[in-house]
């Protein structure tokens, strides 16, 4: 085994619902209340992940236009001053999956060149530093950036490709079970991954 191959959503980061449910209180106080602030916060999630589907925020300048008007539109429906939204970003409220990190540092320290696939946002590798754990990861293939998004098998591939590995040699972890199947019709050895579950490395 050369490399590993891993999802980010389910494997490394997983919604922080206690820090989303803290920022509709801080943005509910400001007179709309905190169901009103729960109910447009989770309105940008839904957008967030329609153009995450759609593959149409392509760069990070496009993503950073994206959050800029959904925090000017979030501030004036609850009345709150735009400065308690400006700069927030999706992985503001993700959190490291238990074992995240020491999966990371083990795949390093057995000499593994390490990539991350996920559907999502240009900012796959921002929101992994925010985390402590981009450090550990050597390529990063966001599906917006890519304009590939998985199950496609052109996805794997062009992340193959870039790692400069055969499939055999590459360990592929996922929370879906769909993704997994397609990337062993590719040869890569994929495995349906549950946080802080012990990863064998043999075969």
């Amino acid at each position: 085994m050369r490399g590993a191959l891993l999802d980010r959503d389910g494997v490394l980061l997983l919604l922080d619902e206690e820090a989303l449910y803290r920022k509709a209180l801080e943005l509910g106080a400001y007179g709309a209340g905190k169901e009103r602030a729960l109910a447009l916060l989770a309105r940008v999630v839904r957008r967030v992940n329609e153009a995450v589907r759609t593959l149409s925020v392509r760069t990070l300048e496009e993503e950073e236009a994206l959050f800029q008007t959904l925090a000017e539109e979030v501030a004036r429906e609850l009345r709150a001053p735009l400065s308690k939204l400006r700069g927030l970003r999706y992985y503001h409220f993700m959190r490291p999956a238990p074992g995240a990190l020491d999966l990371l540092k083990s795949l390093k320290a057995q000499g593994l060149k390490v990539g991350v696939l996920s559907n999502t946002l240009p900012s796959l590798k921002e929101s992994l530093v925010h985390h402590g754990l981009g450090e550990y990861v050597d390529r990063f293939y966001a599906s917006c950036a890519l304009g590939l998004a998985k199950p496609d098998p052109k996805a794997f591939l062009l992340a193959l490709q870039d790692l400069a590995l055969p499939p055999p040699e590459v360990l592929y972890l996922d929370d879906d079970p769909e993704n997994v199947r397609v990337a062993r019709t590719l040869g890569l050895r994929a495995e349906v991954y549950v946080p802080d579950q012990p990863v064998s490395l043999e075969g």
